[in-house]
């Protein structure tokens, strides 16, 4: 008597045809680290006054990005729906960016679009990353 057909098979989880997980994980993690690491020793010239490579360029992307990563885990223990989460993590990172830039403009530094352009980029890295973990990985 063959045994065969009785034998259940088990797909692999999570099947790697849907997404390349830890290929994509990898190559956004390299990814990041090489663009914080050129932002951060990138010297600004003196001519010009705002860079768009200056060392707070990293800190709008690294606050934005955190925070964005931090709201949108704290809108999934109060929500199921992904749509909150994202706006939750999206809304309050970038939010903060701009309460920022007004706080920059009522002291007289004056309102910063290029600072305010790193901020989306964190905001956006941000939030996808903790998509992709709550997908992926949860």
């Amino acid at each position: 008597m063959r045994l065969a057909h009785l034998m259940v098979r088990i797909p692999e989880y999570p099947p790697s045809h849907v997404f390349p997980c830890a290929a994509l994980r990898q190559l956004l993690a390299v990814g990041l680290a090489l663009a914080v690491s050129l932002l951060a020793r990138r010297p600004a010239q003196a001519a010009e006054p705002d860079p768009w490579f200056g060392r707070d360029k990293v800190m709008h992307l690294s606050v934005s990005f955190a925070l964005a990563g931090t709201s949108y885990a704290t809108a999934a223990g109060v929500s199921k729906r992904t749509s909150v989460r994202l706006l939750s993590g999206a809304g309050f990172a970038f939010s903060a960016g701009i309460a920022k830039e007004l706080y920059d403009q009522s002291r007289g530094a004056g309102f910063s679009w290029r600072d305010l352009t790193w901020d989306a980029i964190g905001t956006a890295s941000g939030t996808l990353v903790a998509w992709l973990v709550d997908r992926y990985l949860f």
